[in-house]
């Protein structure tokens, strides 16, 4: 079991080699073991790309002739722009296959292992089931709901603020490269106007690797106050502004020839609807938002529990009640009450501490996507 658990390791690591790169298809490396000899490996590299299994069992030649196939999701069984995974490793003649977990992709979902088991291939499944899951959350909650993960990242003082007094920045470097994790595995990256006005933040990938795509980049701008000559329009990346109804008609026609989206949504009490912004997230086939705004974003999120993870960077300062807060109602957001919130990660970032919670119903995905009857019952 150590030795299947370590090619289950390289296997994700591979996977994770192409993070930020393959939305909005999930993350997937693959090992082919003849004895006990690694003979070929490979990962996804993006949409249109040869899967990894066929990279693997392509390295490994004649050598996956009865060897062993590792990866962290179960193979497909579809067309789609690439030719089904479980003909190659049936051709290949590899005898066995390894993974961590069921895909629940409704396309696949458990027949990729069932065409695997009618041909005589030997099929093991749950092997590094919660880092695979970790790693492709965002796809499973996507396959499974419908909707976009949506990941609040907020970077506080331990008394809950946003911002200190004659510090541009809270949190060090190495909490800074986590955040940079967060926007590689999140699809979108969603702001709000005050911090474009404040701090223009460049809302790329840079510290977590050189070369990766922009992520989209989204602004909640009631009022339409995003500038129409915006390094992000002037490079052509991709822009969505989400705005009231009511904006200048002059001012929306100037930003959309300079290459933004503007996305008018419903107003209530001064503040854009955000159900109807994740609506509209869902629309255009984004699968996951890490959402950094301010305090009034972080407010609205929290009282209305529109995220799945939350995402608390803690800096050792005290800011008063000169700074912001991250949630500035007076009453407790009406949704949440104990075991709503579940912790998920504690731990340190250089003279920094990460905390992560879920959401209980995203506790249940282990079960869904590692118990075959779970998997082809349990979900719509």
């Amino acid at each position: 079991m150590i030795e299947e658990e370590r090619y289950m390791e390289r296997a994700l690591a591979l996977a994770g080699g192409a993070l930020g790169f393959v939305f909005p298809n999930p993350l997937v490396g693959a090992v082919v073991v003849s004895g006990s000899e690694i003979v070929g490996e490979g990962y996804h590299r993006g949409p249109g790309s040869p899967h990894a299994e066929r990279e693997a069992i392509g390295n490994a030649g004649e050598r996956a002739r009865g060897a062993t196939l590792y990866l962290n999701l179960e193979p497909c069984c579809h067309y789609g722009n690439t030719p089904p995974c479980t003909e190659s490793i049936f051709e290949a003649g590899i005898a066995r296959v390894v993974f961590s977990m069921y895909d629940p992709d409704p396309r696949v979902r458990g027949t990729g292992a069932a065409f695997l088991r009618e041909r005589g291939i030997d099929v093991t499944v749950g092997i590094g089931a919660r880092e695979a899951l970790e790693l492709n959350l965002p796809y499973v909650h996507r396959s499974i709901t419908g909707r976009p993960f949506v990941v609040l990242k907020l970077a506080s003082t331990l008394d809950g603020r946003l911002t200190v007094e004659g510090r541009e920045w809270l949190t060090g470097g190495t909490a800074h490269e986590y955040a940079h994790y967060l926007r590689s595995w999140t699809e979108a990256i969603a702001v709000g106007i005050g911090t474009v006005e404040a701090d223009d933040p460049a809302l790329d990938r840079r510290y977590c690797r050189e070369a990766l795509p922009p992520p989209v980049r989204m602004v909640l701008d009631t009022a339409l106050r995003f500038p129409p000559g915006h390094r992000w329009l002037e490079k052509g990346e991709r822009t969505i502004l989400y705005c009231g109804g009511g904006v200048d008609a002059i001012r929306r026609a100037r930003l959309e020839e300079a290459g933004a989206v503007v996305a008018p949504l419903p107003v209530h009490d001064g503040r854009l609807d955000l159900t109807a912004w994740l609506d509209d997230v869902a629309g255009r086939g984004i699968g996951s938002v890490l959402v950094e705004g301010g305090g009034r974003v972080a407010t609205s999120m929290l009282g209305a529990g529109l995220f799945e993870r939350l995402v608390l960077l803690y800096a050792p300062f005290v800011s008063g009640a000169a700074g912001i807060p991250w949630y500035g109602e007076h009453s407790a957001p009406p949704w949440l009450d104990r075991g709503e919130l579940v912790p998920v990660n504690l731990h340190r970032l250089g003279e920094d501490v990460v905390m992560a919670f879920d959401r209980r119903s995203i506790t249940d995905y282990l079960r869904i996507v590692t118990e075959e009857g779970a998997l082809v019952h349990g979900i719509g």
